[in-house]
C-alpha cells in the first residue's frame, strides 16, 4: 500500500514544553493508527527557545516546512515569539494562496496571577480583527481532542469514528479525554449540579445500608434507601443524556471552526466551550436575526450565509431542549429553522457534505415527530445526493434507504417500505457481508413491515435470519440479540400462539434482567409485551401486572413526561377498558393524553392514538356525541399528518362508523365503514387482517338492518381472510365464524325455512 504523509508544523514557545512533549506522543499514537490505512502522520517541532537568533537561514527553513506542511499548529500561553509570529504569517499567506496548510491557533488558559505579554495581547488583538477563530483550552485533554477533531474534517474521515463510552473520548481504543476535563462539560451548571450529586449519593447509600445491616427492620431508612437508589439510578441516565448532548454539540461546533467566523458566532462558540449553553443559544437567536441582512445580499455574503446555516442547525437541537417552552411552539419554531436552511442551502449552493448533514438532521426532525409527507421529500432529496456523490452501493446510501424504508413503513406504505429496505439489503449483503450486525438490522426492518402487513410467516421468516446474525456475531446476550426474541414473541402473540410468545419474550426478559438490570427501558419494554399476551388471554390481573412493572420502571428511569411512560399509562388503560371499568380506563388515558401533548404535540400521530383510545370509552359507556368528539380528534390528525389515504385514517372512519351503527344509524356507519375499507383494500390488500375487520363490521351493520343475505357476503370476506392469515383456532376466526353461523340461522327464520327443512 503506498504511504501518503500527512505533515504537521507545531510551532509554541519553551512555557508550553509540558504540551509539546504530549502532543507530540498522541501525533506518535495517531500514526500508529493511520499508519495501517495508508497515512503516515510526521510532525515537525520547532521550540522557540529565545526572542531573537542570528542564523536568519535556520529560520528560513522553518519557514519552507511550514510552507510544505498540511497543517500549522500554533500553542500560545504566556508570551508570543517574534519567529512564532513570523512563521504563523507564512503559514497563512500561503493558505491564502494555496488552500493549505490548514491553521490552527491554540491559547492556553493563564493560571495563578500570569499575565499575557504585550506581543501576546497585540497578536490576539490582530486575529480578533482579522476574525479568525482560535481556540482555548485549559488541559491537554481538551487540546488533542479539538485537534483530533479538526484532523478528521482535513482527512474527510468522520466525526462518527469519535464515541463518548462512559464519560470518555475514544478514537477506536485510543482514550482521547475525560468529558470531566472538558470545559463545556466541566463548566456547565447542569453538569456540576448533577456530578455533585452523583459523588454524594454512593455515600449516602452506603451509610443506609451500614445503617440496615445493623437494624434490619427499620422501614423508613429503607424507604429512604430506596428513594436514593431509584434517585441514583435516575440521575445516571439523566447524566448521560446530559454528556452525550454536550459531546454532541462540541462534534457539531467543531465542523463550524474555520479561519474566518463571525464576531457572534465566534463568541456563541465561546460560550459554549466556557459550559453556557444559555449564553450560546442567545448568540445564535441573534444571528438568526441578523441571518436575513446576509440572505438578502447573498452574492456578496455567501460564505457568511454558510455560516448562518451551519448556526440555524445549532440553533435548532438547542432550541428543542428548552424545556419550558410549550412543545408546540418549539416544533414550529425548529420547523421553520430548518425549513429556512434549507431553502438558503438551496440558494447559496451549499457544499455538499454541509448539504449532507442539514438533510440528514432536517428529515430526522420531521420523521420524530410524525411529520412524514415532508420527511419523505427531505429523504428522497438525501438519497438523490448520496447516490450522486457516493454512489448507489455505498453504506451510507443504504443508510438513506433505511430511514425513508422507516418512514413509509411508519406512514404505513409497505409495499414502499419494503422497496427501500429491499435496496438497502442489496447493498449490505454486498458490501458489509450477510453477517454484518447492519445487514441483521435490515432483516429485521423488513420483517417489521411484514409483521404490520400480517404477514407472519414472513415475518418470522426475516426475524429469525436476523436472529441467526446477532447470536453469531453478537452473541445471545446482546440487546440487539433480545431485541430481536422480543420481535418473534410479539409475532407469535398475534398469531395467537400464546406460550410461543411467552417462550420468546422469557428468553429476552432473563437476558435483560441479568444484563441490563431489571430496572433498565429494555426490560420494561418486554414487560410490557409479556403484559400485552395475558391481556390478549384475558387474564387482566397478569396482565396489570407486568404493565405495572413496565411503568415503575420507565417513571423511575425515563420520567413521568416521557412518551415510553404514556405507552404504559395507554396499555393500562386498555386493559380497563377490556375489564368494563371505564372510569379508571379514562384515568390512564388522559394520563397518557397529557404526556403526549406536552411532549409530541397536539398533532402527532401517538396523540391520535390516545385521543381514538378515549372515544373508545365514551362509546362503550353510551356517550356517543363525547366518542365522535374524540374519534373526530383523532381523525383531523390522521387526515393531516398522515394523509386521507392511510391505515391508521381508516381506523379512524371505522371508529366514527361504530358509533353511528351503535346510534342505529345505519346509513351513516355504512357511510364511514365503507371509507374505511377504500383505504384498506387499496393500501393494506384485501387479505390483511384489518380488512377483514372491516368486513366484519360491515357484515354486522346489514345484520342489524336484517340484510342477512349481505351480512353473509361480508361475513364470509371477513372469515376467508382470518382462516388464511391468522389460522382457524385464532379467537379473530373462531367468533366471525359464530357470526356467520348465527347470521345464516336467523336468515333461515326469516326466509320462513324450518329446522327439518334445512
Amino acid at each position: 500500500m503506498e504511504q501518503k504523509t500527512f505533515k504537521i508544523f507545531l510551532a509554541s514557545s519553551n512555557d508550553l514544553r509540558e504540551e509539546r512533549i504530549s502532543f507530540g506522543n498522541f501525533i506518535r499514537k495517531l500514526d500508529n493508527i493511520y499508519h495501517k490505512h495508508g497515512i503516515s502522520i510526521k510532525m515537525f517541532e520547532w521550540e522557540d527557545q529565545m526572542d531573537f537568533i542570528d542564523d536568519r537561514r535556520t529560520q528560513d527553513k522553518y519557514n519552507d516546512a511550514v510552507r510544505i506542511s498540511d497543517m500549522f499548529i500554533a500553542l500560545f500561553y504566556k508570551k508570543a515569539g517574534v519567529y512564532t509570529i513570523e512563521e504563523y504569517n507564512v503559514a497563512i499567506e500561503e493558505f491564502q494562496k494555496k488552500g493549505y496548510p490548514k491553521v490552527l491557533v491554540y491559547f492556553k488558559n493563564l493560571q495563578n496571577d500570569y499575565k499575557e505579554s504585550l506581543a501576546l495581547k497585540e497578536f490576539k488583538k490582530r486575529l480578533y480583527d482579522m476574525g479568525f477563530f482560535w481556540t482555548t483550552y485549559s488541559n491537554q485533554d481538551s487540546l488533542h481532542l479539538h485537534f483530533l477533531q479538526q484532523l478528521l474534517i482535513v482527512f474527510a474521515d468522520g466525526l462518527s469514528n469519535l464515541k463518548l463510552e462512559d464519560g470518555t473520548v475514544k478514537f477506536g481504543d485510543m482514550d482521547i479525554a475525560k468529558m470531566s476535563n472538558l470545559s463545556f462539560a466541566a463548566d456547565n451548571k447542569d453538569y456540576q449540579r448533577i456530578s455533585a450529586e452523583l459523588n454524594t449519593l454512593p455515600k449516602e447509600i452506603e451509610s443506609a445500608l451500614k445503617f440496615l445491616h445493623e437494624h434490619p427492620n427499620n422501614d423508613y431508612i429503607q424507604g429512604e434507601l430506596q428513594k436514593k437508589q431509584n434517585r441514583y439510578k435516575k440521575l445516571k441516565e439523566e447524566f448521560d443524556r446530559l454528556q452525550q448532548a454536550l459531546f454532541d454539540t462540541s462534534q457539531r461546533i467543531a465542523t463550524m471552526q474555520r479561519e474566518n467566523l463571525s464576531d457572534k458566532l465566534r463568541r456563541a462558540l465561546e460560550a459554549f466551550e466556557a459550559g453556557n449553553m444559555a449564553g450560546a443559544n442567545a448568540l445564535l437567536d441573534e444571528i438568526a436575526h441578523e441571518a436575513e441582512t446576509h440572505h438578502a445580499n447573498l452574492e456578496q455574503d455567501r460564505e457568511l450565509v454558510h455560516q448562518d446555516i451551519e448556526a440555524f442547525l445549532l440553533q435548532a437541537k438547542t432550541e428543542l431542549k428548552e424545556v419550558n417552552i410549550p412543545i408546540e411552539d418549539r416544533i414550529k419554531e425548529v420547523h421553520n429553522i430548518y425549513a429556512k436552511a434549507d431553502q438558503w442551502a438551496k440558494d447559496s449552493a451549499l457544499p455538499v457534505d454541509k448539504l449532507d448533514e442539514l438533510l440528514n438532521d432536517y428529515a430526522r426532525f420531521l420523521y420524530d415527530y410524525g411529520m412524514y409527507k415532508e420527511a419523505e421529500q427531505v429523504n428522497l432529496r438525501l438519497i438523490s445526493l448520496r447516490e450522486n456523490v457516493l454512489g448507489k452501493k455505498h453504506p451510507s446510501t443504504a443508510t438513506s434507504y433505511n430511514d425513508i424504508g422507516a418512514v413509509y413503513d411508519s406512514s404505513r406504505d409497505y409495499p414502499k417500505a419494503l422497496e427501500y429496505y429491499f435496496k438497502a439489503l442489496v447493498i449490505q449483503e454486498e458490501i458489509l457481508g450477510k453477517m454484518h450486525p447492519s445487514t441483521a438490522s435490515t432483516y429485521n426492518n423488513i420483517a417489521g413491515v411484514y409483521y404490520s402487513q400480517g404477514d407472519y410467516p414472513k415475518a418470522l421468516e426475516y426475524y429469525f435470519k436476523a436472529l441467526t446474525i446477532r447470536e453469531n456475531v453478537l452473541g445471545t446476550e446482546h440487546p440487539f440479540t433480545t431485541s430481536t426474541y422480543n420481535n418473534i414473541g410479539e409475532v407469535y402473540r398475534n398469531q395467537g400462539d400464546y406460550p410461543k410468545a411467552i417462550e420468546y419474550l422469557q428468553k429476552a426478559l432473563i437476558i435483560q434482567e441479568k444484563v441490563l438490570g431489571k430496572e433498565h427501558p429494555d426490560t420494561a419494554t418486554t414487560y410490557n409485551n409479556i403484559g400485552e399476551v395475558y391481556r390478549n388471554q384475558g387474564d387482566y390481573p397478569k396482565a396489570l401486572e407486568y404493565y405495572f412493572k413496565a411503568l415503575d420502571i420507565r417513571e423511575k428511569v425515563l420520567g413521568k413526561e416521557h412518551p415510553d411512560t404514556a405507552t404504559s399509562y395507554n396499555d393500562i388503560g386498555g386493559v380497563y377498558y377490556s375489564q368494563g371499568d371505564y372510569p379508571k380506563a379514562l384515568e390512564y388515558y388522559f394520563k397518557a393524553l397529557d404526556i403526549q401533548e406536552k411532549v409530541l404535540g397536539k398533532e402527532h400521530p401517538s396523540t391520535a392514538t390516545s385521543y381514538n383510545n378515549i372515544g373508545g370509552v365514551y362509546d362503550s359507556q353510551g356517550d356517543y356525541p363525547k366518542a365522535l368528539e374524540y374519534y373526530f380528534k383523532d381523525l383531523a390528525i390522521s387526515e393531516k399528518v398522515l394523509g386521507k389515504q392511510h391505515p391508521e385514517t381508516a381506523t379512524s372512519y371505522n371508529n366514527i362508523g361504530m358509533v353511528y351503527n351503535n346510534q342505529g344509524d345505519y346509513p351513516k356507519a355504512l357511510e364511514y365503514y365503507f371509507k374505511a375499507l377504500d383505504i384498506q383494500e387499496k393500501v393494506l390488500g384485501k387479505e390483511h387482517p384489518s380488512t377483514a375487520t372491516i368486513y366484519n363490521n360491515i357484515g354486522g351493520v346489514f345484520f342489524s338492518q336484517k340484510d342477512y343475505t349481505k351480512a353473509i357476503e361480508y361475513l364470509q370476506k371477513a372469515l376467508d381472510i382470518y382462516e388464511q392469515v391468522l389460522g382457524p383456532d385464532h379467537p379473530n376466526t373462531k367468533g366471525t365464524k359464530e357470526n356467520m353461523e348465527f347470521c345464516q340461522l336467523m336468515k333461515m327464520i326469516s326466509d320462513g325455512i324450518t329446522e327439518d327443512e334445512k
